[in-house]
């Protein structure tokens, strides 16, 4: 057969009546659909509708993650066993819907494109397909509903039997039809090649001996039952978990990146405020509230948190799914809003226990903003409840005295530099950096020792630096984490004055929670704008431009910790390894390493006081440096430091493991 006339009779032997039915029904189907999600719409907008969606808007709207979402599937692939199972049925139905929409246009419009080597191609392409579709909807019902994992758990475990069904109802009848359709025509030859499922349907069929009429009656009753069940999946789409095609997409276009853990200041000005923080549902931002219809439960943000994993009582899943079941439940009741603390959807230590760490939000497919809910509801708890630990709450009070959270007085702050040549920062006269040391680099023995190689680095780089010297105090990054906004407000305010006295160019930290707090939660507040950076991309642009140059090569080898809140936050992974090649040292990586790296379990305020339950946060991730089997562990982190040299003696692997910040790995090849 010539290939170039390949084509097939669309709507063959279809009466009129049921196409008009068809396109009745289309229409339906899609005013249903946009029904559910304008009632979705008026859920996130409280109401507000189309004119509140501007809400949801960032100043940058994120096209690349909307178009790796739509047409890549976003992060779903990071899971190798969802990679195949959902890859089988986001591609093959894919290929169905290009099909389909091939066969509308050659029908329903002038341009007859179904036929000759196209017609081939795509008659093979979504017979394949539908196999597709179906082999994943097996290993998707297999790992759902016979492995049974317990993240996979769900307040309705079985929506998704909906879609499977839905979805195998489709592909079969489809199939079904098309086997009918090449008996009926008469089994034209090339149909063997070009729809080999069909045609074997077909030779199946031909061995019933059925009447013409028989055959045609047979296939009118099938494609009508096709054509409903596929109108009524366009229409359930607005209304099911299928919303996620679309959903997902659009959450990846509002989400900026690491933009989950900065929190924006409270207005304590507001006479008419009774509460502050996350108190009752109208209380969630358009944001929240679209993160929780977004969510599919899949559990993979369960499954990399590190406090889920210690035992504690936190699951960031929980989180989203109890607010949005308590939402429509209320929303069933005709009611729109509701206290989440009178009988509490959350318990304190589910809160505490939140490392702020963003593994839960760097893994999870949906572009949700676990940690921004549970800070407002940890906000709360503090401010309104006064429901803080005591260990928390007394650190927040040492802030306040002393500047820094251990209680040391302020004169001991820069003692650190005693027998060092170190420059303090003075009014009117401009230096590059300013160094930010930082509390634990001022008063915890390890980090001063990073400190003052870090010092020691840029002088020798010849770079305009000073220090504030007896002037620096914390930056508040703790109190806020505990949820003492008010506190965390006083402190910020006098840091930013404090700063603005001087004339500087750049913040350098070398922690990476102080990076954060001044870099991207101080620009909040008037004035507060500083640019910031790590010492470890410092360190690293003073040895790309050759004005630091390690000269005795190290012949160590290493394992390197991502800290969370320079990686997952600051989307800063190759500066410390960097510096760690340069300085000629072998890393030997940790299977959970860069944006998969575990949480020493120090954030969040966990630095300050130790939750009940569960085991120390530490404790897993001592397991994965341990597995290295190396001598020695580099950090970046003030609080990884602290609490890798206090915890690394309770894991047989690491009790005599050697830890060192990348800046004094650095230091020894050259100083």
């Amino acid at each position: 057969m010539d290939a170039t006339l390949a084509s097939r009779e669309i709507m063959w032997n279809i009466p009129s009546n049921m196409k008009v039915a068809m396109y009745v029904l289309f229409f339906a189907s899609i005013a249903y659909m946009i029904k559910g999600f304008h009632s979705k719409m008026m859920f996130v907008t409280a109401g507000e509708g189309i004119k509140g969606l501007k809400k949801l808007l960032p100043e940058k709207l994120n096209w690349g993650a909307f178009f790796k979402t739509a047409l890549l599937t976003g992060k779903v692939p990071r899971s190798k066993d969802v990679k195949i199972f959902h890859g089988l049925i986001f591609w093959g139905f894919f290929i169905l819907w290009i099909a389909t929409d091939l066969v509308a246009i050659h029908y329903d419009t002038p341009f007859k494109i179904f036929q000759g080597p196209l017609y081939i191609v795509v008659s093979f392409a979504a017979d394949i397909a539908g196999l597709m579709v179906l082999v994943g909807i097996a290993l998707a019902f297999k790992r759902r509903y016979i492995n049974k994992p317990a993240y996979l758990s769900s307040t309705k475990p079985k929506q998704e039997l909906f879609m499977y069904a839905m979805l195998s109802a489709l592909v079969i009848l489809g199939y079904f039809i098309e086997g009918f359709r090449i008996l009926g025509t008469g089994m034209p030859e090339g149909e063997r090649t070009w729809a080999p499922i069909g045609w074997c349907l077909a030779s199946l069929f031909q061995t019933f001996n059925l009447s013409d009429g028989t055959l045609a009656g047979i296939y009118k009753t099938l494609w009508f039952v096709h054509m409903a069940n596929t109108m009524a999946f366009v229409a359930s789409i607005g209304h099911s978990k299928f919303s996620h095609i679309f959903l997902l997409p659009f959450q990846a276009l509002i989400t900026p990146p690491r933009r989950g853990a900065v929190l924006n200041p409270m207005n304590f000005e507001d006479e008419n405020a009774e509460t502050f923080g996350l108190g009752k549902l109208s209380e969630l931002t358009a944001k929240n509230r679209i993160d929780l219809l977004t969510c599919v439960e899949c559990g993979r943000c369960t499954n990399v948190c590190p406090a889920n994993n210690a035992g504690k009582s936190l699951d960031p899943k929980q989180i989203i799914t109890k607010a949005r079941d308590f939402a429509f439940d209320l929303q069933a009741k005709g009611e729109s809003d509701g206290e989440l603390w009178e009988n509490p959807i959350y318990a304190s230590n589910e809160i505490d226990a939140c490392t702020t760490c963003g593994a839960c939000m760097e893994e999870c497919p949906a572009n949700i903003e676990h940690v921004n809910i549970i800070m407002e509801a940890k906000r709360y708890k503090t401010l309104t409840l006064g429901d803080i630990p005591p260990a928390a709450a007394d650190a927040a009070n040492k802030i306040k005295i002393n500047g820094n959270p251990w209680g040391i007085t302020q004169e001991d702050r820069f003692k650190w530099a005693e027998g060092m040549d170190v420059p303090v920062i003075e009014a009117g006269k401009k230096v590059d950096y300013l160094y930010y040391v930082g509390c634990a680099g001022s008063y915890d023995a390890n980090n001063q020792k990073v400190v003052q190689d870090t010092v020691k680095l840029l002088t020798k780089a010849g770079v305009s630096f000073a220090v504030m010297g007896k002037t620096e105090k914390c930056n508040g990054d703790p109190i806020r984490r505990f949820g003492d906004e008010y506190t965390f407000y006083e402190v910020a305010i006098e840091n930013i004055a404090n700063m603005n006295q001087y004339d500087f160019g750049k913040v350098v930290t070398h922690c990476p929670h102080c990076l954060h707090t001044i870099g991207k939660e101080y620009g909040k507040f008037e004035d507060g704008e500083f640019e910031t950076v790590h010492h470890t991309e410092l360190l690293a642009e003073l040895i790309r431009s050759g004005k630091l140059v390690p000269e005795r090569k190290s012949n160590e080898e290493v394992t390197f910790h991502d800290p969370c809140y320079l990686g997952r936050h600051h989307g800063e992974y190759n500066a410390p390894r960097e510096i760690l090649k340069a300085s000629g040292v072998s890393i030997k990586e940790m299977e959970q390493n860069k944006e998969k790296a575990m949480c020493c379990g120090m954030g969040g305020g966990n630095m300050w006081y130790e939750l009940p339950e569960g085991v120390h946060l530490a404790e897993k991730r001592l397991e994965h440096i341990g597995e290295t089997k190396v001598e020695k562990l580099a950090t970046a982190c003030s609080y990884c430091m602290i609490n890798f040299h206090s915890s690394k003696n309770e894991q047989t692997n690491t009790d005599g493991i050697e830890i060192e910040d990348v800046a004094t790995v650095l230091a020894k090849t050259i100083l």
